[in-house]
């Protein structure tokens, strides 16, 4: 009953925004995709996500509002307002480790010129404690993003990540964030399915002509293909490396993650818990030097953060 809710309600935004698309034409693409026969990867690999990916990458008013969309947000773009004040509050104790100014927060900012997120007014954090003037209004995923580059900086030499891979990729908006602001970022791989990939390569053509031209350095891999092992200057991954079922594990620890000098890996039970997927202990053992620090602020409990090839003393 609820898929068959969020099919009526997509099809219904479609309708509403005059758009060629016919609502018969969007559930019968859905139906398909999500009925194909490929064996499940993740959590959130759940057909639904997916195949609304694909459809977002080709439909252009779909696309102006995908971040608004129900089926999006049951996987990306659920950072409430509240925890964007949390977040915020944690970028500004920590300046110690990056201090941003308005003008990297003007960068900061471009992400949320696409796909019409929920934005809201941080003025007042932003005035008070970030030394920032003006109105100051963001979403609050923009402002996780902000924190986790934060938190590669004030743990890793930024001068030494030149070749990074990106775990899970949303629409490319952490992967943005981090080459926008870290200028000797020379290639910056993106791995997910290949729908995710699409719509993610449509955000960032979409942005380019805000950004300052560091999204040329992306380069997308289809993870559900047998691709090469990479070596690298640092892998990251929010929340997605734990949500992949172990096999697929398997794959990214292989050619992706023990091939990293450096890492930073948001860790949740998900995975563990529903497709007998390693356990925190389990990757701390497997990948070299690694050590646990906590998530601040805590998205759920038991979440964790694993770092290895720290440059700095991480208490």
């Amino acid at each position: 009953m609820l898929l068959c809710s969020i099919i009526r309600d997509v099809a219904l935004d479609i309708k509403k925004s005059n758009d060629d698309f016919k609502q018969k034409l969007l559930v019968k693409k859905l139906s398909n995709r999500i009925s194909a026969d490929r064996k499940q990867t993740s959590i959130s690999d759940d057909k639904l996500y997916p195949a609304f990916c694909e459809l977002a990458a080709e439909n252009s008013k779909l696309f102006e509002k995908f971040r608004q969309n129900p089926i999006y947000k049951t996987v990306l773009e659920h950072v409430s307002e509240y925890q964007g004040s949390e977040l915020l509050w944690h970028i500004f104790l920590n300046e110690g480790g990056g201090k941003f100014n308005k003008e990297n927060w003007d960068n900061f900012k471009l992400n949320d010129k696409i796909g019409s997120p929920a934005m809201y007014d941080y003025s007042k954090w932003f005035n008070n404690y970030g030394n920032v003037a003006g109105k100051q209004t963001i979403s609050p995923t923009t402002i996780r993003y902000v924190k986790v580059l934060q938190d590669i900086i004030r743990i890793f030499n930024k001068e030494k990540l030149s070749k990074i891979a990106e775990i899970g990729i949303g629409y490319g908006g952490q992967a943005r964030i981090i080459s926008s602001y870290i200028q000797n970022v020379n290639t910056y791989y993106l791995f997910d399915l290949p729908e995710v990939l699409k719509l993610a390569n449509k955000y960032v053509s979409a942005i380019e002509s805000y950004s300052n031209g560091s999204t040329t350095k992306f380069v997308y891999i289809d993870g559900t293909t047998d691709f090469q092992d990479i070596d690298l200057d640092f892998v990251i991954s929010n929340y997605a490396f734990s949500e992949l079922t172990r096999p697929v594990q398997d794959i990214y620890l292989n050619k992706v993650i023990l091939k990293a000098k450096k890492g930073y890996i948001t860790w949740n039970e998900l995975s563990h818990k529903h497709f007998g997927g390693y356990s925190l202990n389990e990757l701390l053992e497997i990948i070299p030097n690694s050590v646990v620090i906590e998530e601040k602020p805590l998205s759920y409990i038991n979440n964790n953060i694993i770092i290895w090839g720290s440059d700095a003393e991480i208490c």
